[in-house]
């Protein structure tokens, strides 16, 4: 029997995360648009607010906004 890592986030959560760059890094809000258990982890498709990139994010990179609970 494997067992799987409770979701701790959902579609709609407001999210924060680090984007890394070649000059730095720097905070980034998004939206979770969805999510799958891949090797283990959670990974989750965030889509950007500033830019409305899509970005892939494990879940331990992952910080849930206070706003973007109960929604």
């Amino acid at each position: 029997m494997m067992d799987s890592k409770i979701n701790k986030y959902k579609n709609n959560d407001k999210v924060s995360f680090e984007k890394r760059s070649l000059f730095g890094s720097s905070l980034v809000r998004g939206i979770i648009i969805s999510y799958r258990f891949l090797n283990y982890n959670w990974i989750y498709l965030v889509e950007c607010c500033d830019d409305k990139k899509l970005i892939v994010v494990s879940e331990d990179e992952l910080w849930l906004l206070e706003d973007g609970i109960g929604e």
